[in-house]
């Protein structure tokens, strides 16, 4: 038997554009299998959720589908990846196809947990003489890549955003951008439909024993427990999702704080599995709108920054994870009611715009990005309650959860975090829902028993409805409250 690669899939879940994949189809002609493995730490996190994990499901599947269509295959072990590799290679030496495993690869990844296993099955792999090649992925810089001259990480997003921008513009990172053109060739000329690849499990384990379907199963049992729609998962849908925003991009700028609208990209959800990347997106958008020099992808791209800001953020600072960035609120003396925190949850607050961003959250598992910023808010500045509690329900609750992201945008609501929002600014719940749904369409979508109600009506405490519950708390008064808690631990 010829040499032939093994690709170990994390969160890199498609065949286009993985630079993983493509290196090592052309060291081997295309000789590539490839693994996933379920590591049980993952399952049993505290912010594990049901539909989120379904989505993932969901998403591997399309990726077995879709390797399997091109000639490849995707193994799935029910273990964590040092066991999982022990069993494979116990059934690599039983088919005599040990030897001819040349080479293993993966693509890095930045949140704590996973720069600490991948440092030990970076061990574990040389200890067993097998050559291992890492690759850059789901961000377009990685964060030793991008420091101020003294070496050091940065903590303000605005110079971190103005060194990103000059960075892209150099050959070593427009090579990464540009790399994306087989994406483009791949999708449009459905090359999904091809045989590309050229070994499967089958030919290289010659038995059963691995090939039983754990992740058929995994979708079946998860299935039971889902309680809300899961959008279509995969690759190609997000390559859908990529062509149908840009061709509405000019949109973005002006329609992207208003919930009733349908303007924002929603790749999170792909981003998350890496189904889509930032590479890909950011390829895409000059391919086909920065001729225009439109407003509005200037803004989607200052979004995209964000997004690597803060796993930067997280890879240099993993205590982020579990403290505040700002150590002088790490121990502010929140309220936390316990009752409160449960009716925020509900959406039951008796503030509109809150209550339909929670039942949009509840019933979708996602909510608008404006949204999330005034019920993180409302929370932490209103409820007085602990931002970690937020963070948590968050992501029990969003298909497209992430650690970085959500960890910096609910820092930056508590202004706890690194260049968060100054403490002394609030959200008004009362003002923003006037200014950003002044017609009161998201809200009536969410809260149906409030559809009667004139829109003016919804911006102002609601006394009246015997469906729709007053106010749980005074605005006024709790902004004076979180203003006195902040400043005892302002240094």
């Amino acid at each position: 038997m010829k040499k032939f690669g093994l690709h170990w899939f994390r969160r890199d879940l498609r065949v286009a554009g993985n630079p993983a994949l493509q290196r090592q189809f052309s060291l081997y002609e295309g000789r590539v299998v490839c693994l996933f493995c379920f590591d049980k730490e993952f399952l049993n996190r505290p912010d594990f959720s049901i539909n989120r994990f379904q989505f993932f499901l969901e998403t591997l599947d399309a990726l077995k589908q879709e390797l399997r269509q091109i000639g490849s295959d995707l193994l799935v072990l029910d273990t964590g990846p040092k066991e999982a590799f022990k069993q494979l290679f116990d059934g690599l030496k039983n088919s005599s196809t040990l030897e001819c495993l040349d080479l293993i690869s993966f693509c890095r990844d930045y949140e704590p947990f996973a720069c600490q296993r991948d440092d030990q099955m970076t061990t574990f792999f040389e200890d067993h003489s097998l050559s291992v090649e890492t690759f850059r992925d789901h961000l377009i810089i990685e964060p030793d890549e991008l420091t101020k001259d003294d070496g050091e990480g940065y903590k303000v997003y605005t110079p971190f955003s103005r060194k990103w921008m000059e960075l892209i513009e150099n050959d070593q990172f427009q090579s990464r951008i540009n790399s994306q053109v087989t994406s483009i060739e791949y999708y449009k000329k459905k090359k999904f439909n091809r045989k590309l690849f050229q070994l499967s499990w089958n030919d290289v384990l010659k038995n059963k024993y691995f090939l039983e379907d754990v992740l058929k199963q995994y979708i079946e049992d998860n299935s039971k427990f889902v309680d809300i729609p899961i959008p279509p998962a995969g690759s190609l849908h997000a390559w859908k999702s990529l062509e149908e925003f840009c061709s509405k991009i000019q949109a973005y700028g002006q329609k992207r704080d208003f919930p009733a609208q349908e303007a924002t990209s929603k790749f999170s959800l792909y981003l998350k599995n890496g189904s889509l990347t930032t590479a890909q997106i950011y390829y895409y958008l000059k391919l086909k709108t920065y001729k225009k020099k439109q407003l509005s992808q200037d803004v989607f791209l200052s979004e995209i920054i964000w997004r690597e800001f803060y796993y930067h953020l997280l890879w240099r600072h993993p205590r982020v994870e579990q403290e505040a960035f700002l150590t002088q609120y790490k121990d502010l003396k929140w309220a936390n009611d316990k009752e409160k925190f449960q009716i925020w949850c509900e959406g039951k607050t008796g503030f509109p715009i809150v209550d339909a961003g929670m039942r949009q959250l509840n019933q979708t598992g996602w909510m608008h990005n404006r949204v999330r910023m005034i019920v993180a808010s409302f929370l932490t500045k209103d409820l007085l309650i602990d931002w970690k509690w937020g963070e948590q329900y968050f992501m029990e609750k969003l298909l497209d959860g992430d650690v970085a992201a959500n960890n910096g945008g609910w820092q930056w609501a508590a202004s706890t975090g690194c260049d968060a929002q100054p403490y002394f600014r609030i959200f008004n719940p009362w003002t923003q829902s006037k200014r950003f749904d002044p017609e009161g369409v998201y809200i009536k979508k969410y809260l149906p028993q409030l559809k009667e109600y004139p829109a003016k009506s919804l911006h102002k405490p609601i006394l009246d409805c015997e469906a729709y519950p007053a106010p749980i708390v005074d605005h006024s008064a709790q902004r004076n409250k979180a203003l006195a808690m902040y400043k005892i631990n302002k240094k």
